[in-house]
């Protein structure tokens, strides 16, 4: 048993030291590929007319939250606790996926993660609750009953409360946040819950189809700006030749 424990704890450790690697690469294509997320957008926002109904229901979802944001509710206790519900399930998954055991769950509600793991962590398993849609997801899979003009409307209500739960933790602030360090997360967070949101409106337009045509568009961008950028220094560094005989 205690080998077995000692062996778990190493491979966690290693888990621990490959991800902390990737943490400012993440930041840094986080930031460089935000206009890519932003030329997605567009297109996304350009098929509205497309899919009139999904669009349609998709936003009355925002409108609904946003509705009910405006209430007492979701100023009470009880909303803070289901944010805070929907952070421990999120961290104790990630945490589950890197061979890290969760050992237990604090009770203090503003003093940042309340799920204890063992070991230190790493920056995934700090910054996932402000960018996975855990109670996105949720919905959306509860919604599966429904018809698809209502799940449209389920995921316009779960993207905005994903969003403005992110807000209310990073407002309250937390100690993952501070172990994240502020620089990275003004970095990565906004440009990835751009590209989450983004995805979560292509797919109740047009499901999973949607969301490939979404991400393709931000693979495209890149490509036609690299390809517009070999052919304008080709043309400069070899500039057509006339053929023999032409003038």
């Amino acid at each position: 048993m205690k080998s077995d424990y000692t062996s778990d704890a190493m491979i966690s450790k290693q888990i621990d030291r490959l991800v902390e690697r990737t943490k400012w690469l993440a930041a840094g294509i986080a930031v460089a590929t935000l206009p890519f997320t932003i030329y997605s957008w567009g297109n996304l926002l350009n098929q509205c007319s497309t899919y009139p109904v999904y669009s349609t229901m998709f936003v009355i979802g925002v409108f609904l939250f946003v509705l009910l944001a405006r209430t007492t509710l979701a100023q009470s206790s009880f909303a803070i606790r289901l944010i805070g519900l929907e952070r421990n399930l999120t961290q104790s998954v990630c945490a589950f996926a890197m061979s890290r055991q969760v050992v237990g769950y604090g009770k203090n509600q503003n003093q940042g993660s309340r799920v204890g793991w063992l070991g230190r962590g790493n920056w995934v398993m700090l910054a996932a609750p402000y960018f996975v849609p855990t109670a996105t997801i949720v919905l959306w899979l509860l919604s599966l009953i429904l018809f698809q003009s209502l799940r449209s409307l389920v995921l316009g209500f779960g993207v905005s409360y994903h969003l403005v739960a992110v807000l209310i933790q990073c407002k309250i602030g937390s100690s993952e946040l501070r172990r994240l360090g502020r620089k990275f997360c003004w970095m990565f967070l906004p440009a990835i819950n751009l590209l989450v949101a983004g995805c979560i409106a292509a797919f109740a337009l047009n499901g999973f189809i949607g969301v490939g045509d979404f991400l393709l568009d931000w693979i495209r961008l890149p490509r036609w700006i690299l390809n517009w950028l070999i052919s304008a220094a080709g043309f400069v560094i070899s500039p057509r030749v006339p053929a023999p005989g032409l003038p």
